[in-house]
């Protein structure tokens, strides 16, 4: 019995309508309550994920976007550049997107480690669970860095975007046909890594997508129409994990904000086949408790054996037998 949750940044609810896609992510969908960072004006994906995990605002988990009398710490170089030459070399259009895009993204703010949360005496989500949180914003692991997550998404964007002498333009067809190259296979990487753990018996499995979001954040400015493309592809993986399920799993998709027209919207979506859990969430704080309710707890929290379905039968060979059978190959 295992909770599946997908966490696909920035799916907005009037979106869905829009593109006909209401039931597919899930059969039960409906829109989520989310919160504005009050300086930025507009949720912060870094400020509402911790939201979502713990199910308290940032005044209890203590992780701000900005506060007052404070930016957003910007350490990326790019965003430096682009930043001290927006004003006088970058069309005003092009500018306001890039300045909302890695406002709301906060590219090269503080990440917080998992064991900050036990420091402050947070439970979470993951708490008393065999748990696997993959590259959750804000709730980073050891796993994560080891899998190469903790990577720069405000470079990643400024991809999408090239210097000339005339300032800054939309980057080729090519740059930003590998672009996409480089997102999918981003993706496709978590997605194997859920793959692998439904083959053992975990209780959750939460996976953060920025695709969605990275696609939303570009659309303005890219060679063809993308966001679309990328709430389809996004269906499509999520019909990839549901096909996988046990009869027993529940799977859940969720949100914290919408994004149209290249900007954060107050638009999250929930969506799951499970009625109940959708109906327990009118907001980001409701969500943790959501996926409780669905999802069982235990003493032991070890590393999950394999489920009975994919566990061997009959004798196993030994170790030396298989480094022998490798060393003839000529790989050991």
């Amino acid at each position: 019995m295992t909770t599946v949750v997908l966490g696909w940044d920035a799916l907005d609810y009037k979106l869905l309508e829009e593109f006909g896609m209401t039931d597919a992510f899930g059969e039960h969908v409906a829109p989520l309550e989310t919160f504005a960072n009050d300086i930025i004006g507009e949720p912060h994906t870094r400020e509402v994920w911790p939201s979502i995990i713990t199910g308290e605002s940032p005044t209890e988990h203590g992780i701000y976007a900005v506060e007052a009398g404070e930016g957003v710490k910007w350490s990326n170089p790019w965003i430096r550049l682009a930043a001290k030459a927006g004003n006088y070399c970058i069309p005003h259009g092009i500018r306001t997107e890039i300045g909302r895009r890695l406002r709301s993204e906060g590219a090269g703010v503080e990440k917080y480690h998992k064991d900050y949360y036990a420091d402050r005496g947070l439970s979470t989500v993951f708490d008393g669970r065999r748990s696997l949180p993959i590259a959750v914003p804000n709730y980073w692991t050891d796993r994560d860095e080891r899998l190469g997550y903790m990577f720069d998404r405000g470079a990643q964007m400024g991809e999408w975007l090239d210097r000339d002498d005339e300032g800054w333009q939309p980057a080729s067809s090519d740059q930003q046909a590998r672009v996409e190259e480089a997102m999918h296979s981003e993706a496709g990487q978590k997605l194997g890594q859920i793959e692998a753990a439904l083959q053992r018996e975990y209780d959750l499995i939460f996976a953060w997508f920025g695709f969605v979001d990275t696609f939303g954040h570009v659309e303005p400015v890219a060679a063809n129409p993308v966001q679309r493309r990328g709430y389809e592809q996004a269906a499509e993986w999520t019909d990839r994990i549901k096909s996988q399920l046990d009869d027993d799993d529940t799977l859940v998709c969720v949100s914290d904000h919408g994004l149209r027209d290249g900007h954060h919207t107050m638009d999250a979506t929930i969506a799951s086949d499970d009625a109940s859990v959708v109906e327990a969430a009118d907001s980001v704080f409701d969500v943790r408790a959501a996926i409780d309710s669905v999802t069982p707890r235990r003493e032991s929290v070890a590393t999950p054996t394999v489920r009975e379905t994919h566990s061997r039968a009959g004798q196993r060979a030994g170790a030396d037998d298989i480094h022998g059978r490798l060393e003839d190959l000529g790989y050991v």
